[in-house]
């Protein structure tokens, strides 16, 4: 696990030779695109967490009729470092599914839900009925991999997780064999990957007896509270289309773009797109309200393909902050992309755009990482929810994953009542006066201040000179209610997660793409 820790840091930052383009196909198998109905290539969890009594329940499917190899990446929340990766084999239409949960210490620990393979094996400590179980780990920010943030395990107890389909595997080879059930029974070879890693087949190639990555993955999330009795869930984001080659056809019939690495010598990332292996090019499809937008990027920022699919000049929820009925609401806000752009580990000494400040290494305080973000508040009936004098109507998110926390601004609401418990969230200035019991909040993705001046935040152009505008974000309102009118014993939560909503727009010679 260090291995795949400290590399992805180094495969982030290093240095590609002379770009060689080749010339640009006239038709393309696809481009990285958010997907609507939730199937991809990549699936982006934007928040896990194990505080205030939660747990998180995870599951990815494989909807499709193909083995699949996949790459499981779990990050810590403040500057998105590694706390955990490893593989899971997927037989055609199976699941797998996982759990994040805590065990009164600092640490947080998962283990998974089903008997489809991984490597490595969960084995790290086993419960009484014998299953397996490993901790998350902070190697990737203590000792020389130290930065501005805490050191302890406590950091790995909240944060976004990514998934990726490396490749799939070619059928009746044996590792297809190997990761099959067999009749009712789970699959029988599990055991053949360690020899596969280390002695025979992939250790000697890592693309033997695979072909490209096909999609069809989906994902959703749970974040349970026993205690309170709540379940909040969420879809995944899916990226479609991560990793293709226009000359792959029937998609999955070479193995030109199979991206498959054992996770305990180096990781997958973002970074990683590529619509075409013979120019190197990363193509992004943003689809906006009037127009479709095809964004190429070379192959060393393919970063920014990806963040420009998730791009937004604005995002918005509803919220209910209510202490009359025991109502709060957290929004997760996470950055998925965010540390190829701030984390000085991989941007060096200043900060890449969109974002303006850097996360910094040992030594440095969080704070210079701050993003103060402007936002408004607005009654059930428009109204504007104005903040108390002398304050400003913004936040600061120097996190990766931020979570904001809308309460209520008169009575209180029992600390049973906070949605996550999350020590990433920060709190909305009180308002001038009336209440801000419910309506929808939105955050200004755009405007900054530059000194005196209010610039706006923009992506490094495409090879046509289109930005995409705003900041490379996902996430979701969590709600709770707690019914502290209920009788005596009688437990009466409520909860739910809804998605963000978000506005795109971008700029082409200064003119907008709407």
């Amino acid at each position: 696990m260090t291995n795949l820790i400290t590399a992805n840091s180094g495969r982030l930052a290093r240095r590609l030779g002379a770009l060689a383009v080749l010339g640009l196909a006239t038709t393309t198998c696809g481009a990285v695109r958010l997907d609507p109905d939730g199937l991809g290539q990549v699936l982006i969890y934007p928040y896990y967490t194990v505080r205030n009594g939660n747990q998180t329940v995870y599951t990815v499917t494989n909807h499709t009729d193909r083995h699949k190899v996949l790459q499981v990446v779990m990050s810590e929340g403040r500057n998105g470092r590694a706390v955990l990766g490893f593989n899971v084999f997927l037989a055609p239409y199976d699941s797998w599914t996982a759990t994040t949960f805590s065990m009164d210490t600092d640490e947080a620990f998962l283990i998974p839900g089903d008997s489809s393979c991984t490597y490595p094996k969960f084995d790290t400590y086993t419960l009484a009925d014998g299953r397996g179980y490993t901790a998350l780990v902070p190697w990737d920010f203590t000792g020389a991999r130290r930065d501005a943030g805490p050191g302890g395990y406590d950091r790995t107890r909240e944060g976004y997780i990514k998934i990726f389909e490396l490749g799939t595997l070619i059928p009746d080879t044996p590792p297809a064999i190997a990761i099959s059930p067999v009749g009712n029974a789970a699959p029988a070879g599990c055991g053949s990957l360690d020899d596969a890693y280390h002695a025979t087949y992939w250790a000697q190639d890592r693309k033997a007896h695979m072909t490209n990555p096909t999609g069809g993955l989906s994902g959703e999330a749970m974040i349970l509270n026993v205690a309170q009795g709540t379940v909040m869930s969420y879809r995944a984001t899916a990226l479609a289309d991560f990793r293709v080659d226009p000359a792959d056809m029937p998609q999955g019939s070479r193995a030109s773009v199979v991206n498959h690495s054992a996770p305990d010598v180096e990781g997958v990332g973002l970074d990683d797109a590529v619509s075409d292996p013979a120019t190197g090019f990363a193509t992004a499809t943003i689809e906006l309200p009037n127009r479709r937008q095809e964004l190429q990027f070379p192959r060393e920022r393919a970063i920014d393909a990806v963040s420009a699919v998730l791009a937004a000049d604005a995002v918005n929820v509803n919220y209910v902050s209510d202490s009359s009925v025991g109502a709060t609401t957290d929004w997760v806000v996470t950055f998925p992309t965010r540390p190829y752009y701030t984390d000085q580990a991989i941007a060096g000494s200043a900060p890449i755009k969109p974002f303006t400040s850097l996360y910094p290494g040992a030594g440095g305080s969080e704070s210079a990482a701050g993003m103060a973000v402007p936002y408004s508040l607005r009654d059930r009936e428009g109204r504007r929810v104005s903040a108390a004098a002398g304050t400003n109507e913004a936040v600061d998110l120097r996190f990766n994953t931020q979570v904001i926390a809308v309460a209520p601004s008169t009575g209180t609401v029992p600390l049973a009542g906070r949605p996550l418990g999350s020590s990433l969230a920060v709190r909305l200035q009180p308002v001038a006066g009336g209440r801000r019991d419910g309506g929808w909040m939105a955050l200004d993705f755009l405007r900054y201040q530059d000194g005196a001046t209010t610039a706006n935040r923009s992506l490094r152009p495409a090879e046509d000179g289109t930005v995409m505008l705003g900041l490379p974000a996902i996430g979701f309102s969590a709600v709770n209610y707690v019914n502290t009118a209920a009788a005596p014993g009688v437990l009466a939560n409520y909860s739910m997660a809804v998605p963000q909503r978000r506005t795109q727009d971008c700029r082409r010679n200064t003119v907008s793409c709407r």
